[in-house]
């Protein structure tokens, strides 16, 4: 657990695979609270505690931020050229050293190996001199990320935690069981707190499937998803299981423990297919406002759309390709990072808004489930001007 906020590695105090290895024995279960945020269980698990967000000179911040920047640009330069090194240099080698040997042509030979030495002591150096650890008064690019965050929602989300490092547990996505698990999963930026009355979590993710090798020349990856995955904790609690699949996503597993079932809703049978273990729940949660908010995210997304009801949280995975929020390091710009942040997040805002319990969508229940009374569908409340 972080016990000192001022070093930059306050993000990084848990191993990376330690935690995944935790999250995949894991009951899912562990992961949600009953009480408060049921997000944060995911760090109350691991021991992991919210980062405060770092006393903010704007000014400071942006240059750090634009150094940073230019730092990891110059990282990524100085890994190509060590791949470039180790790829070039041995097939130079090999196809000077039969002429050298034939020819017999030292002077040649003794250049080629100065020019090589040389140019692996500058690549050396490169990485090196660009690996040099801040001050820990510095700010990061995850500092400037997180002081956008606050900046373009922070008035209208409570309790607002932002965790660079961190995602939805891979845990809970096996037990929800609507994309294909594939070998290679990972999270991060990790946004949760309370809009309109409504906890949320979102992160970005990604979840890819490795096969063969570079050496039999078969090496393949597949991705099965990438973008953004969504949980809204639901005002009404439920038992059973939803799952409404788009139509066009090719990596759903088949589930023999769901049955299809038909909306009389056409344009939304055109766009998803609708699978669950009890069909009353079905007409309860999807109301008519959750499908024509689906139909209308499918529709503007750029991607595909998968929704899953379980255990009291609507999870939604958008599979545009993306990541969600990732500045552009090259033309640094706040106030365009923040309206394309509050841009973004209404993709959140607009479904936790149509759930708000005070607007009394759903008919409010005494009995704990399983209902005593039918299931029933409410008309469609009035938008307000944070929705899609």
């Amino acid at each position: 657990m972080a016990k000192n906020y001022q070093t930059n590695d306050v993000y990084n105090e848990i191993d990376r695979r330690k935690r995944r290895k935790s999250e995949r024995k894991a009951d899912p279960r562990v992961f949600f609270n009953k009480e408060g945020n049921p997000f944060l269980g995911f760090m109350h698990f691991l021991e992991r505690i919210p980062v405060p967000p770092k006393p903010i000179d704007e000014q400071r911040l942006m240059s750090d931020f634009i150094y940073d920047a230019r730092k990891r640009r110059s990282i990524n330069f100085g890994s190509l050229l060590v791949t470039m090194a180790l790829v070039i240099i041995p097939t130079i080698i090999m196809c000077v050293f039969p002429f050298l040997f034939i020819s017999r042509v030292s002077p040649i030979a003794i250049f080629i190996i100065t020019v090589l030495a040389i140019l692996i002591i500058v690549v050396i150096k490169m990485v090196s001199k660009s690996k040099k650890k801040q001050p820990l008064n510095y700010y990061t690019v995850e500092d400037y990320k997180n002081y956008v965050v606050h900046r373009a929602i922070g008035n209208e989300v409570q309790e607002l935690v932002y965790e660079p490092y961190f995602g939805m547990p891979q845990s809970v996505y096996k037990d929800l069981g609507v994309i294909s698990l594939g070998n290679i999963y990972r999270t991060e930026d990790l946004i949760t707190g309370k809009y309109n009355d409504v906890y949320f979590a979102q992160s970005d993710l990604v979840v890819e499937y490795e096969s063969g090798s570079e050496e039999n020349n078969d090496y393949k990856i597949v991705t099965y998803f990438k973008g953004r995955w969504i949980g809204i904790e639901y005002p009404k609690k439920f038992t059973g299981t939803v799952v409404i699949t788009d139509n066009s996503f090719a990596h759903s597993p088949k589930r023999k423990d769901l049955e299809h079932v038909e909306l009389e809703n056409i344009n939304f049978n055109r766009m998803f297919t609708v699978r669950s273990n009890d069909t009353h729940l079905v007409y309860y949660l999807l109301t008519p406002q959750i499908m024509e908010r689906l139909m209308y995210l499918r529709q503007n997304a750029r991607g595909n759309v998968v929704a899953s009801f379980k255990d009291g949280i609507l999870h939604i995975f958008i599979n545009n390709g993306k990541d969600s929020f990732e500045p552009n390091r090259y033309q640094v710009d706040l106030m365009r990072d923040i309206q394309n942040f509050k841009y973004d997040f209404s993709l959140v805002s607009g479904v936790a808004a149509i759930l708000n319990i005070n607007d009394n969508i759903y008919v409010q229940h005494n009995e704990e489930p399983p209902y005593q009374q039918p299931y029933q569908n409410n008309p469609m409340p009035p938008m307000n001007n944070n929705g899609f």
